[in-house]
């Protein structure tokens, strides 16, 4: 507890970061959608961390992550922060824009073991996948980590983890998830009998067991959310975040009181998706929906649509509300779905609609989604 932080970061995160430096072995961060738990929380850490080894020892820092898109994330942060990093991967798997950072392409020209070595050495921090640094363990052996930060940790389970932060190379390690939205896959049925639960992260048992302890020096929640308007914040308090209850920053966009497109309306389709912020419209229903199309002008009046087809008319009528001027299509709309072969569906309705500024919108699947937002 004689430990302190070398500077105030934000007043909504300066009493979890110290908790953070003052934990010796683990420290957990739940953060819900929203909180800011890579770009902000992450951030932080990271920081901190770099400041205070400047004042003991030249230490580093180990940032990982499950899957790719979530290393992405952290490297943007990164990038942002102007933090020097070296990443541990494969082209194909990385984000153009941060290619220039992985290992091989800066030993493009020094390919020898001892390049390797003198370059793992001199940067401060590594990023990674947890599977990457499995498959190429001698890198723990070559380089020594202070602190070891895994993001999205509520998706790993145990046997992809323990080996990695059991290491002696690490000395202490941080893990940021939340076991209330994406889990790990697993093919164990619910009830099966087991001495212990193998669908659990390591993350979830962790911070059950620091619950049941009564412990609260090595854990913290993030409740203030920059992402959601509170009407959409309203279920998730209510069904997945009761104990935590999600707070607005407040943001801009969090305080708007009505919604406001410029177009007049067509129907009433078009009223409810002007005034409300969630909305369902079951696809198992008799629709007639009327619209128009750009080439011909004729009017098409379809009895029954398919989801993938009603997906693509609410973006058409999104699109029209909206506004040419206004669109964004990396950040207006995202498209979400359970899986893969949708997209391809969506993306051919999509096409059907002559509609250019729409087919360059996100359409992803939920596990890929982790960790972004639209």
């Amino acid at each position: 507890t004689s430990i302190t932080l070398s500077r105030s970061y934000s007043p909504h995160y300066d009493d979890m970061l110290l908790k953070a430096r003052q934990a010796q072995d683990y420290f957990l961060l739940q953060g819900p959608p929203g909180t800011g738990k890579t770009s902000m929380a992450l951030r932080f850490l990271v920081e901190e961390e770099l400041h205070s080894s400047l004042l003991t020892s030249h230490s580093s820092l180990l940032l990982t992550a499950y899957t790719n898109r979530a290393v992405d994330e952290i490297c943007s942060m990164l990038e942002d922060a102007g933090i020097d990093y070296l990443r541990i991967g494969y082209e194909a798997s990385c984000d153009p824009r941060f290619a220039h950072r992985l290992l091989d392409c800066v030993l493009a020209e020094k390919p020898r073991l001892d390049d390797i070595r003198q370059q793992l050495q001199e940067v401060r921090v590594v990023v990674s996948t947890t599977s990457m640094l499995q498959s190429r363990s001698f890198l723990l052996e070559i380089k020594h980590f202070s602190l070891c930060i895994v993001d999205e940790a509520s998706q790993i389970l145990e046997p992809n983890i323990i080996g990695l932060l059991s290491s002696s190379s690490i000395e202490r390690f941080i893990l940021i998830g939340d076991h209330k939205q994406l889990p790990a896959v697993v093919v164990q049925p619910d009830d099966e009998p087991t001495l212990h639960d193998c669908r659990l992260s390591l993350f979830e048992r962790l911070l059950r067991q620091e619950r049941e302890a009564g412990r609260e020096a090595f854990t913290a929640i993030l409740r203030r959310q920059g992402r959601m308007h509170p009407d959409i914040a309203a279920f998730p308090n209510k069904f997945f975040y009761a104990h935590e209850q999600l707070q607005p920053v407040p943001l801009p966009h969090q305080e708007e009181m009505e919604l406001d497109y410029r177009q007049p309306s067509e129907d009433a389709l078009d009223d409810q998706l002007k005034h409300h912020r969630v909305l369902f419209i079951p696809s198992n229903c008799q629709l007639s929906l009327q619209r128009h199309t750009l080439t011909q002008g004729q009017r098409i009046v379809n009895s029954q649509f398919s989801e993938a087809t009603l997906v693509a008319e609410v973006l058409r009528r999104l699109y029209r509300q909206i506004g040419s001027a206004h669109f964004d299509a990396d950040k207006s709309i995202g498209v979400i779905v359970t899986y893969r072969h949708q997209i391809t569906q969506i993306r051919r309705e999509i096409a059907k609609l002559n509609l250019p500024e729409l087919l360059d919108i996100s359409i992803d699947t939920v596990e890929r989604y982790q960790g972004s937002q639209r």
